[in-house]
């Protein structure tokens, strides 16, 4: 007996892809903050920037938990990313450079992929998420 054929929209693979891009992207950001905030860790005059750091930490993982639930709201989802990136800019110091370059090109593309779902005509990822038919 063959196998039943299964077919299934493109919008739902391309939301599938998505929302695997923007979890990877999530997770990359949450690191190259980790690592921000550790190489700022030794130095008692390294202390400023490491506080700024903190704000954005929280709210990426406020992002992870918006993103890992039920509801993905890209408008907020926005706004929270351009506060992250707005705070990274007062970091200045050197020893964190690195990780926060990286952190800026996953905020960039955060935007660029939560901006493409905003001008589509269906929500972000209804279809692919747990429990949803």
């Amino acid at each position: 007996m063959p196998a039943p054929k299964v077919s299934m929209p493109v919008n739902r693979v391309l939301a599938r892809t998505e929302y695997a891009r923007t979890r990877a992207h999530l997770w990359r950001l949450r690191k190259s903050l980790t690592q921000a905030r550790d190489a700022l860790m030794h130095f008692k005059a390294d202390r400023v920037d490491r506080d700024r750091l903190e704000p954005s930490a929280r709210r990426v993982d406020d992002l992870m938990t918006m993103f890992g639930g039920n509801v993905a709201d890209c408008e907020q989802g926005a706004r929270w990313l351009t506060e992250i990136q707005g705070s990274l800019g007062g970091v200045t110091n050197p020893k964190a450079a690195e990780a926060l370059q990286e952190a800026r090109a996953d905020i960039t593309a955060l935007l660029e992929v939560m901006g493409a779902a905003k001008e589509a005509s269906q929500p972000f990822y209804p279809a692919t998420l747990p429990g949803s038919a």
